[in-house]
């Protein structure tokens, strides 16, 4: 077999730099493009941001898993101490022996956030040479100390050391709770009235009351999280039937020549700083076209969502139409990932509050009767149905089928019903189920 070698001429699509430049920052939220001209402004020093004097029309506090101090029913005289510090208070009025003050020390340093023991009791005694016996003595008293449910090995400990230490106790509740919880739990209620001989409404009413307890104890003292605030890239204006868009300018930043800078350009410098400033000058340029690319790509997105979901500006959620990246993209003349890239992170401010603009792209809802009902419109639909229905009575599946049909001409089966409420994180009617 002869080898040759043979030149092919092939064409094939290449992004240049500019380009690459232009998609990276078609995807970055606000935060990321402020933090990515900052960071070329300290390389490139003819980079300058443009300074915006506009306020911002609206900001969003949020905050994850906090717990109010207040509504636990604790005072900390310091917010400061960790959990291990306030059980460590406690523990000097239990006149600790040596022994004792080295489990403790070492159980209190095994808890985890929620404030549950991560490590099993027999292996930490066999780590600190104690026996098993001593280390379930100390265990005991430190679950006495506050919070209660502190130093549990599970959820069910944790509900019946809480409910052991309430001021009146409930021997129902503890029975459950220690004897039956995954049936309690699980919501077999009928079952388990039938077994223990408890009135379903006296269960009910241990579920109350169950609620109310603090599941993650060592929540109580964790360190507040430090609020966020969001501020919308997008804000939709609504005024005399018509639908608008306005740009916030802090989430397209624009760029300027630093001026000190400007005269060196055209001046007679020497060969290096001439060379030097001209690939800065070059680089410049590119960002300031991938900014002006990525303002233009992003508004005519926007311009072309108001106009195709102006029915849910106008009259709420339950109004969203189906609308998919590709219908978008052929309208713009755009690929779909180029649509995916320009939504990733971005927010709208609506009348009906701060919303992801990829909420806008959804599917049509599965065998609609009509084919124009987009699958947020009809889980909208849900919810209402849900929230407004005799807790007594809850609605079935296809009870909930049948009212969406005769309220709004939704026709859905059973079963899409069943899976529309798990994405809701609904439970079953059955687990919805209250009794008087």
């Amino acid at each position: 077999m002869d080898m040759k070698l043979q030149q092919v001429q092939v064409l094939k699509p290449q992004l240049t730099q500019e380009l690459r430049q232009a998609i990276t920052l078609l995807g970055y939220h606000s935060a990321e493009l402020a933090e990515y001209i900052d960071e070329l402004s300290l390389e490139n020093p003819l980079i300058e941001r443009k300074e915006t004097d506009t306020p911002p029309l609206s900001y969003h506090k949020t905050s994850k898993n906090r717990i109010s101090r207040q509504e636990a029913g604790l005072q900390l005289s310091n917010p400061q101490k960790t959990l291990q510090d306030v059980l460590k208070q406690q523990s000097l009025d239990m006149n600790l022996s040596n022994t004792e003050k080295k489990i403790f020390n070492y159980l209190i340093h095994s808890l985890d956030s929620n404030g549950y023991l991560e490590e099993d009791v027999e292996e930490a005694a066999r780590r600190l040479s104690v026996s098993a016996e001593e280390a379930e003595a100390v265990l005991r008293k430190l679950q006495s100390l506050e919070p209660a449910g502190i130093g549990a090995r599970s959820l069910q400990e944790c509900i019946l050391l809480q409910l052991q230490r309430l001021p009146n106790r409930n021997e129902q509740a503890e029975l459950l709770v220690s004897e039956h919880f995954d049936v309690f739990a699980q919501k077999n209620w009928k079952a388990l009235s039938k077994e223990t001989g408890i009135p379903l409404h006296a269960i009910q009413d241990i579920s109350d009351k169950i609620a109310a307890l603090h599941p993650r104890p060592g929540l109580l003292f964790a360190s507040p999280e430090q609020d966020m605030y969001i501020e919308p890239d997008i804000f939709i204006i609504v005024k005399n039937g018509q639908v608008t868009a306005e740009l916030n300018s802090r989430s397209f930043p624009e760029i300027e020549l630093h001026p000190q800078y400007r005269p060196l350009l055209s001046s007679g410098a020497c060969q290096d700083t001439v060379s030097y400033l001209s690939t800065k000058y070059q680089e410049w340029r590119w960002l300031s076209r991938a900014l002006r690319q990525r303002k233009q790509t992003i508004t005519r997105i926007v311009n072309e969502l108001t106009a195709r979901q102006k029915d849910f500006f106008l009259k709420g959620r339950s109004a969203m139409k189906p609308l998919t990246l590709r219908e978008v993209a052929d309208c713009l003349g755009l690929h779909e990932s180029t649509i995916s890239r320009a939504i990733k992170g971005k927010t709208i401010q609506t009348p009906y509050g701060l919303v992801e603009m990829k909420m806008f792209f959804t599917g049509k809802a599965e065998a609609s009767g009509d084919g124009d009902t987009s699958n947020y419109a009809v889980k909208t639909h849900l919810q209402a149905l849900i929230q407004q229905e005799d807790k007594t009575k809850p609605l079935s599946d296809q009870k909930l089928a049948d009212l969406l049909y005769e309220q709004h001409r939704i026709q859905i089966s059973r079963r899409t019903v069943a899976k529309y409420r798990d994405q809701l994180n609904i439970p079953s009617s059955a687990a919805r189920k209250r009794y008087k």
